[in-house]
């Protein structure tokens, strides 16, 4: 049986516990489980050719709104060289047909296959806008994203979406 204050001190100890990521150690919030909660991804993929893109849209919800805030993807497959092309829309699903643009963007024509980040980052030109990419609360958004895959010979195209959040 455990004690009182032998409980108080572990319950102290898991407040103040580090986690291990990537090799070095980080400070655990208190907060940790209201935050993770608070933020959440939605993603998609698609393919042609061999060539694949898997997507993820992170976003939070405020009082009012839907808010993106970063884009990621990886970009794989057969034969794909390091000149890809990826579009970004964030869109609202109105299910009336065509849905609006709450926002694009069409990268030049150099993403590398692998990993690549789309963020606030202004040291990166910021292409998404700061405070994110707000679409009001009481509408479907979701993420559309299309690439071309530099392959030799003709470029496969795909268009993919993440699920309505």
């Amino acid at each position: 049986m455990i004690s009182t204050s032998a409980r108080a001190a572990l319950a102290a100890t898991a407040l103040a516990a580090t986690a291990i990521v990537g090799g070095s150690a980080l400070a655990a919030p208190a907060t940790a489980s209201a935050q993770s909660a608070a933020f959440a991804g939605t993603s998609g993929s698609c393919s042609k050719s061999g060539a694949y893109i898997n997507f993820t849209a992170h976003y939070h919800n405020s009082s009012r709104h839907h808010v993106f805030t970063w884009f990621e993807w990886t970009i794989g497959g057969n034969g794909v060289r390091n000149k890809n092309n990826v579009e970004v829309r964030v869109k609202h699903d109105n299910r009336l047909g065509h849905d609006p643009i709450y926002w694009t963007w069409v990268s030049p024509d150099n993403i590398r296959k692998g990993r690549s980040t789309l963020t606030q980052d202004q040291r990166n030109g910021a292409p998404v806008p700061r405070g994110g990419v707000k679409v009001p609360k009481n509408q479907r958004a979701y993420t559309e994203f299309k690439a071309v895959f530099d392959k030799r010979g003709d470029d496969p195209r795909c268009t993919g979406h993440t699920r309505n959040v």
